[in-house]
């Protein structure tokens, strides 16, 4: 049986075939090298895994993470590696949905576990909602970070006059992806990738300004360690779901698409995922935590905002440089995951209303813009009630959403000879769905004021 919703990726039908068919011979001739020869050459031809982790190291990642260094110290970093190595066997059934199924997952969703599971929770709910809601943060995040470096360098540059500024970098990054025959994607992908690497060459080099204390450092990433009561919840939902969710599994799977990823690219797009989404995500928090842990950590009254931890940040880095390095290397966050938000946005709802998406039309254009309404965060707080009613809506969508995904990969209908045969990895994603499950079961029992 053919696989439902089977059909070429519009996004890619622009790449000439001929060059596909290059890229996968020479993929195909890379097995005859040694792992070290092949890695230059598959980093370079990666992309959706630095989309990826671009998206998850947004303004709510990177302030859990300020928050668990200045709070806690180096006690918490073993949360990144279980929460992104768990993430890991999901991303790798989005690849093969990718290369092997080469479906549209929400179509095949949509036709093996109905319209609600596919088009609202995991199209709506999952990417558009998110998208609309959590651009809020981004955007207050991002003006900010401009205000506040304009103000180190001795210009007044408000919230309230740069935002037209960040909507207009961020919109028109988002608007190049998918055109040109392949060009705008790749455009897309190396302004991810140059600002991951901003982001970490920023922020390490304010840590050989603070320095790293290596003993508690080693011991925080292996020994697992929660604060008592609601304060370890909060912490743990926050740390853990910043790296899993059905945004992220699903913006792999259509960045792959857009590629053109075929068969002979599931393993480029494993260490894509490896290389692209998980090693960025790793160091970059490490290197935050270990930031905060460094100077905040241990002083009376801790600020709990991104904004309030970068401002009282500044002044203890003592060089002017690196306090330049932190704001510069943190404005890249939020606004890398808004073109990558507005991205999502897009497919989301193209996906949600089964439209094929053609970057030249009206309403691809206004998708990718409609995150934009996050703008208005520059002149009024955020939406908190509508964010908290999104992540209560996500945290449920996330553990159902997956098991349709676990579903999908060892369905013999749809995916025939390539569905999952490994005990292994069906167990690594079942180990991810008790994760959120537990996830899910926690924010409610602590919303409820029933855990102490």
């Amino acid at each position: 049986m053919s696989s439902p919703g089977k059909r070429p990726y519009p996004l890619a039908d622009a790449i000439p075939a001929e060059r596909l068919e290059a890229e996968a011979k020479r993929l195909r001739s890379l097995n005859a090298l040694p792992v070290y020869a092949r890695i230059p050459t598959l980093l370079r031809l990666g992309g959706p895994g630095f989309m990826g982790a671009a998206l998850t190291l947004g303004a709510g990642t990177l302030t859990a993470a300020m928050l668990s260094g200045a709070q806690f110290g180096y006690k918490t970093l073993w949360i990144s590696w279980v929460a992104i190595g768990s993430g890991l066997f999901m991303m790798a059934a989005m690849a093969r949905f990718t290369t092997r199924g080469q479906f549209r997952l929400i179509e095949a969703q949509a036709a093996r576990h109905g319209f609600v599971m596919a088009r609202i929770l995991t199209a709506f709910v999952g990417l558009v909602c998110v998208a609309l809601a959590f651009n809020f943060g981004q955007a207050a995040l991002g003006t900010h970070l401009i205000e506040s470096i304009a103000a180190t360098a001795g210009v007044e540059f408000p919230q309230s006059w740069n935002w037209p500024l960040y909507g207009v970098v961020t919109a028109w990054i988002a608007l190049s992806y998918g055109r040109g025959d392949g060009r705008g994607v790749a455009l897309v992908e190396t302004f991810m990738k140059l600002s991951l690497l901003v982001m970490l060459l920023c922020f390490t080099a304010c840590l050989f300004v603070v320095g790293v204390d290596w003993r508690a450092a080693a011991s925080g990433l292996f020994t697992p360690w929660l604060p008592r009561g609601a304060a370890g919840v909060d912490l743990f939902i926050a740390s853990s779901a910043a790296a899993i969710g059905v945004m992220d599994w699903v913006f792999f799977h259509y960045a792959g698409h857009a590629k053109g990823w075929g068969p002979d690219h599931e393993g480029l797009a494993r260490v894509d995922m490896f290389a692209g989404l998980a090693l960025p995500f790793l160091l970059v928090n490490f290197v935050v935590v270990s930031v905060f842990a460094g100077t905040l950590y241990g002083s009376p009254d801790l600020p709990t905002s991104a904004v309030e931890l970068s401002a009282a940040l500044a002044p203890l880095l003592g060089d002017k440089g690196a306090a330049y390095a932190f704001l510069i290397g943190f404005l890249a966050v939020p606004i890398t995951t808004t073109v990558a938000m507005s991205i999502a946005c897009a497919v989301g709802v193209h996906e949600m209303m089964g439209w094929d998406p053609d970057v030249r039309s009206w309403r691809w254009r206004l998708s990718i813009l409609a995150p934009q309404i996050g703008l208005a965060a520059a002149f009024a707080p955020s939406p908190i009630f509508l964010i908290i009613v999104i992540a209560a809506a996500l945290s449920l969508t996330n553990n159902v959403v997956s098991w349709s995904f676990f579903l999908l990969l060892n369905d013999a209908e749809v995916m025939g000879e390539n569905r999952s045969k490994s005990y292994l990895w069906n167990l690594g994603i079942l180990a991810q769905v008790t994760m959120l499950n537990g996830v899910a079961l926690m924010w409610i029992f602590n919303r409820l004021g029933l855990w102490s």
